[in-house]
């Protein structure tokens, strides 16, 4: 396999000037998303709620990693490594807030758990520190003076080591949190399905009885606490004989 240096030592002059402006194109365009969805955030005090939050700081890290990768010049020194790093600590940091998104859905809609707000700092530990971890990792036998005279990428490593060491800070996160937020996502979408056709199944029985006149129907809620609510219904007939059908729901 051609090393990066090889590949672009074949690459002209303008053929490396058309990769820049896509590179910066393509992040330019990142960076406009991401930062309108910052913006509405900030201004919008309604938006400002839990779940809004997780969304907040996966924009920022996806904007300051799309910043990063505009403004690096791999032709100096410092800025190449500082682009590199900066590049490499928010892009990691941007699909590990994704992983913890999935696992408040699942916390909520599967579990029936209501105390994820209690786990923002746990978040932030795990966000952060993950994306801190791998970023110093990276430091083993990197060396962007190989690439300097490329013009677009201070993030790329050659050689085993770098490529190495590059797969295991970033690629390996990013197909971990793939896979998480797949299995999660799927265990969510299966809970939802199910509790639509309860409450559908459910609705029509409770039609079927409170359209009989012998039949009275009556919706008691027990167990109120702060987002979870339990509705049980009580169908009586004329001999004293009592059905019980019970459901529960998140409530946002």
């Amino acid at each position: 396999m051609a090393t990066v240096q090889a590949v672009m030592g074949n690459l002209s002059a303008s053929d490396r000037r058309i990769l820049t402006a896509v590179n910066t194109g393509a992040s330019t365009f990142s960076f406009i998303g991401s930062g309108f969805i910052v913006l509405c955030y900030l201004l919008f005090k309604e938006l400002r709620k839990f779940s809004f939050k997780l969304v907040f700081f996966l924009a920022l890290s996806d904007m300051l990693c799309s910043f990063f990768s505009i403004i690096g010049d791999p032709s100096k020194g410092f800025f190449c490594y500082a682009q590199g790093y900066t590049t490499h600590f928010f892009c990691v940091a941007s699909f590990l807030w994704t992983t913890t998104i999935a696992f408040t859905l699942h916390r909520t809609v599967v579990r029936h758990k209501t105390d994820v707000e209690d786990l923002e700092p746990m978040f932030h530990l795990y966000v952060w520190g993950t994306s801190g971890v791998v970023t110093v990792i990276r430091s083993i036998s990197n060396d962007h003076g190989h690439i300097s005279h490329i013009g677009a990428w201070c993030w790329a490593q050659t050689g085993r080591t770098g490529k190495a060491v590059h797969f295991i800070t970033f690629y390996a996160p990013l197909w971990g949190a793939i896979l998480f937020n797949a299995v999660t996502y799927f265990q969510v979408i299966r809970m939802l399905k199910n509790a639509t056709r309860m409450a559908a199944g459910m609705s029509e029985r409770i039609f079927q009885f409170d359209s009989r006149p012998d039949v009275k129907v009556a919706c008691i809620s027990f167990d109120h606490s702060l987002k979870h609510t339990q509705y049980f219904f009580f169908v009586f007939n004329d001999i004293i004989k009592a059905e019980i059908f019970g459901c529960s729901h998140y409530c946002p």
